[in-house]
């Protein structure tokens, strides 16, 4: 969300011309146990967990997440 005050190339990724306003930044926040509980959130998830590049990184002793990446 921050990207998106200046940086033209994320808002043209999303849509947005410079002069649109940028919708709330809650948003995602509010709608994360709706998407969450989708069948696209599963199949992202299992996916990009089981990639090769990732597998490595992935522990069993802690878990941390910046929700703002997903």
């Amino acid at each position: 969300m921050e990207q998106l005050d200046f940086n033209l190339f994320y808002r043209w990724f999303v849509g947005l011309s410079p002069d649109d306003p940028l919708w709330n930044r809650t948003s995602f926040t509010k709608n994360r146990e709706r998407l969450q509980g989708g069948d696209v959130f599963t199949k992202f998830m299992t996916r990009l967990l089981n990639h090769p590049q990732v597998k490595p990184l992935l522990s069993d002793e802690h878990f941390s997440v910046d929700g703002a990446l997903i």
